[in-house]
């Protein structure tokens, strides 16, 4: 791995951002110089790129998208009160969460996106989904691990009976899905479009409440 330094003055906090990753970032040898100093040219244009984008938005969830995928997640934390000041903090929160973190797979480390969405205005997060339009209801989530704990939870029972019929046999590497009752005071963000019906809970919900595990729909 190539921690790239940077002789620029960018406005951005770039600490551990590696800009280039496999393949661009070989760091091994080649057959011979001319390959290895072709190799070097490439990766010094494409790092000129990288920086050029960066010099010239000043909008920080802008920026980051001249990033790779794998470096925005420590960009949001190195700028993070510029991301808070332009009004785009609760955006990129949940832009970057939902890229792999569903209520059937959790990606990442939990206490860093309890964390991040600490630093959210609770009224813009909640903003940036849809009004909840239920008292109360039953979600559910699932877990290859038994662990019922997590933020993401569907609301959707069609999708619940479909994670039960895919794993109603362990014994094929199937999970286990878990029901729980919540209210609109335990959720944070709900998010419903043509793919989705989910919320993400107050996090002291997701860890105090008990979920019961089960084999069918009520």
């Amino acid at each position: 791995m190539t921690i790239y330094k940077i002789d620029k003055n960018i406005q951005w906090k770039l600490d551990q951002i590696r800009f280039l990753y496999p393949p661009d970032d070989f760091t091994g040898t080649f057959a011979n110089a001319k390959m290895q100093e072709r190799h070097k040219a490439n990766q010094d244009q494409k790092i000129k790129v990288i920086l050029e984008h960066l010099e010239s938005r000043d909008n920080p969830l802008e920026a980051m998208r001249g990033l790779h995928p794998l470096d925005h997640l420590q960009f949001l934390h190195n700028n993070l009160e510029k991301f808070r000041q332009a009004g785009c903090l609760e955006k990129t929160v949940l832009q970057l969460y939902y890229r792999k973190n569903t209520p059937f797979a959790a990606v990442g480390d939990y206490t860093e996106w309890k964390s991040l969405l600490a630093e959210c205005d609770p009224a813009r997060l909640y903003a940036e989904g849809k009004p909840v339009p239920f008292a109360k209801t039953t979600a559910f989530r699932g877990s290859v691990t038994d662990n019922p704990k997590g933020l993401s939870w569907t609301v959707s029972r069609e999708e619940a009976a479909w994670f039960l019929e895919r794993w109603k046999d362990k014994s094929l590497g199937g999970g286990t899905v878990f029901a729980m009752e919540i209210t609109r005071q335990d959720i944070l963000v709900y998010i419903e479009d043509e793919h989705r019906r989910e919320v993400i809970l107050v996090p002291e919900v997701a860890e105090n409440s008990v979920a019961r595990e089960i084999d069918r729909l009520q």
